[in-house]
């Protein structure tokens, strides 16, 4: 359409205003209905219905056709959940659209969709949220249309009184997750496709006749809160072990892998805690890594000294990117997360390490001291990273890197004189680093903050371990443990844009960042 984005916008703000319209009838449906003890057949019928739609893709409006099928019960008594089964909504985008998404450089695409229809009695009416509804990874033709199908449980709907229940479709949203050939992400890696229906045509799905009975309190209905029992499976099956994914954030160690990173400030999709059951974890996909590679630099406090370690000589890091893939559906405000899991390692002639730092430090506030520290991985670094939709539009990341290195301290000298402190003074065991970075990419791909491919600021904390095997002639571990070790390090490192199947014009040699303070 030719006024992408203006329309664009406007089918956001169209659907924060439902979003949050839908949150309240949310909260309504906590409302117990009216029980009855009246035996009533409920026999499913299935229902289908196709109308005609008009969706937002990058560089114009494409009409579709929008297809929804459910199963409906015949009739129920009032006060009583109306429960829809086999609920699928498909999207079938015309030749002109596929090639809108091919464009961005995707050969596969899936996520979730959404459909804000209403449900009506009488005179009352109810945003009826379906929006839990994946839809599987699938190649996009190179010529021709292609369907995308969204498929899921749904919330249960309680009318109060009797009367027709009337259920009717709405705008629908792809969230699309773009993939090239490779698995690595398209340009952008995700795009929101906003589906409107076309203006005078009859927008019902099916109907549900609902009984009077004693008792009946004439409330307008209710969406209830959750997707009916056992539509909803476990959100802790089994994973692969350590499908290059990192350890528990609570947990240095390498056990457990975390849960994925993800919106809404702090609070993690997929099993967070209260939130284990509302949350559909798909199983996870290993596959074949994308090798790629960039440099990246930064500084890290000494908490105890006042002071930082500047690493000011880029580091050169190999990436194997998208070693597993796993999408978690969430309700109402997370939705559909999409997590990719990557491992790293440095190179630094020959070895898993940075490049030596050379600093100087005021020890115990007034005696310069000045030491090389190297910074040495002692497993890959572990790299999770979650996509999602944020509700303003973009397409938004957020990763966390969880590193174990070894620190080892040489040619040591204090107030200008040599500290021989021998060939293997270093931390009694690796350091542990923590790193987050966030970002995003606006609708015309242009990312913002950190993201993967494109590099940016990581923050985060290392608690620096007790040393060992400091000292010759004599024992300096009590020394450097009391000036160096201990918690609350603040660390920031700046990664460069990735060398990568996806990114050719940034290879062999990509561009080394300038660290951000």
């Amino acid at each position: 359409m030719g006024d992408s984005s203006t329309g664009g916008s406007r089918h956001r703000r169209t659907w924060a205003r439902t979003a949050s319209i839908g949150a309240a009838v949310l909260v309504a449906g906590l409302v117990p209905g009216t029980g009855t003890g009246i035996a009533v057949d409920e026999g499913v019928r299935p229902v289908e219905a196709e109308f005609g739609y008009r969706c937002g893709l990058p560089g114009g409006g494409h009409p579709a056709r929008v297809r929804v099928s459910a199963g409906l019960p015949r009739q129920v008594a009032a006060g009583r959940p109306v429960r829809a089964s086999d609920v699928r909504v498909a999207v079938e985008l015309p030749e002109e659209a596929v090639a809108a998404l091919r464009a961005t450089g995707a050969a596969t695409a899936n996520g979730a969709a959404r459909l804000t229809g209403r449900v009506a009695q009488g005179d009352d009416a109810a945003d009826l949220p379906w929006t839990q509804l994946t839809v599987p990874d699938r190649a996009l033709p190179a010529t021709g249309p292609h369907t995308v199908e969204g498929a899921g449980a749904v919330p249960t709907v309680t009318a109060s009184s009797g009367g027709d229940l009337t259920f009717s479709t709405g705008p629908v949203t792809l969230d699309l997750l773009l993939r090239r050939a490779d698995s690595t992400p398209a340009t952008p890696p995700g795009l929101a496709v906003t589906c409107d229906p076309d203006p005078d045509q009859d927008l019902t799905i099916g109907r549900v006749a609902v009984l009077t009975v004693p008792g009946a309190d004439g409330r307008p209905p209710v969406v209830d809160e959750h997707p009916p029992a056992g539509g909803v499976p476990s959100a802790h099956p089994a994973r692969p072990a350590r499908p290059g994914a990192p350890g528990d954030p609570g947990d240095p160690g390498r056990g457990t892998p975390p849960v994925p990173p993800g919106p809404s400030a702090g609070r993690e999709p997929g099993p967070r805690a209260g939130a284990a059951d509302e949350c559909v974890e798909q199983p996870p996909v290993t596959q074949d890594p994308v090798p790629s590679h960039g440099y990246i630099a930064g500084f890290a406090n000494v908490l105890k000294l006042g002071s930082a370690m500047f690493i000011k000589d880029p580091g050169l890091m190999k990436v194997d990117m998208a070693k597993a893939t796993q999408t978690y559906q969430c309700p109402r405000d997370d939705g559909l997360v999409f997590t990719m899991y990557s491992d790293a390692t440095f190179s630094y002639r020959g070895k898993p390490q940075l490049p030596p730092v050379r600093s100087t430090f005021l020890t115990f506030g007034f005696m310069p001291t000045t030491a090389t520290a190297e910074l040495t991985l002692d497993t890959p670094m572990d790299i999770a990273t979650g996509s999602y939709f944020s509700p303003d539009g973009q397409f938004s990341e957020v990763t966390k890197a969880t590193a174990r290195l070894w620190v080892r301290l040489s040619d040591v000298k204090v107030n200008g004189t040599p500290l021989d402190v021998g060939p293997a003074c270093r931390t009694a065991r690796p350091m542990e680093l923590s790193l987050t970075g966030r970002g995003s990419y606006d609708a015309e791909g242009r990312p913002h903050g950190y993201t993967v491919v494109t590099g940016g600021p990581l923050t985060g904390t290392a608690t620096i371990p007790g040393f060992s095997g400091c000292g010759v002639t004599e024992d300096l571990d009590r020394l450097f443990t009391a000036s160096l070790s201990g918690g609350g390090n603040h660390t920031k490192m700046t990664q460069g844009v990735l060398c990568s199947p996806g990114q050719p014009e940034y290879c062999p040699d990509p561009p080394k960042p300038k660290p951000e303070r």
